[in-house]
């Protein structure tokens, strides 16, 4: 399960390697992502399942720091939703940012493809032992990644398909996958 928590914290970022200063373009600010992520067996073949992820991304410091927060429904009835937070920290002057989340499950880098941060590629390995690999783009139709994770437990992949939306329907979604009140 730290695997595929994993896989939704680093839904949306990623970096790819540049000789020299590279100079980014990025958009700084805050946007909102809704959408499935989908599981299937390591060839793509054998669907797994599907879960919902709300993702609030957040471009600081003109690029060089990025955090997103992932929101996922708990795995049972009257359970707190999922939340991890990842953080990607610029190396230098490159495209690759260090990755690293909030509970300690995993480390290693995402490599940008462009200053512009909208294509990359992940190089992360888990705390309990595997990796994920894969890549991922944000364009204006959304987030689109593509994830193997490899490892003990079960190797699968992992794919994300999620849509901008406001903050107001973010916030919606959010509550929507928290229990009743006096259920928790």
């Amino acid at each position: 399960m730290n695997a595929l928590k994993a896989v939704f914290i680093l839904g949306a970022s990623a970096l790819a390697a540049c000789a020299g200063a590279v100079t980014l373009k990025a958009d700084a600010g805050t946007a909102y992502y809704f959408g499935p992520a989908a599981f299937f067996s390591p060839d793509g073949r054998l669907p797994y399942g599907k879960t919902d992820s709300a993702v609030k991304r957040e471009v600081l410091d003109g690029g060089a720091r990025i955090i997103e927060t992932v929101t996922q429904p708990a795995p049972g009835h009257g359970m707190r939703p999922k939340e991890s937070v990842t953080e990607l920290k610029r190396r230098k002057q490159t495209l690759v940012y260090s990755a690293s989340d909030d509970k300690g499950t995993f480390s290693g880098t995402v490599t940008f493809k462009d200053p512009a941060l909208k294509s990359w590629t992940y190089k992360i390995k888990l705390a309990k032992g595997g990796e994920i690999t894969g890549t991922g783009s944000l364009s204006e139709e959304g987030i689109k990644t593509e994830k193997k994770i490899t490892g003990p437990g079960r190797p699968m992949l992992v794919r994300e398909d999620l849509k901008p939306v406001s903050e107001e329907n973010y916030l919606l979604q959010v509550r929507m996958m928290r229990p009743s009140a006096g259920m928790e």
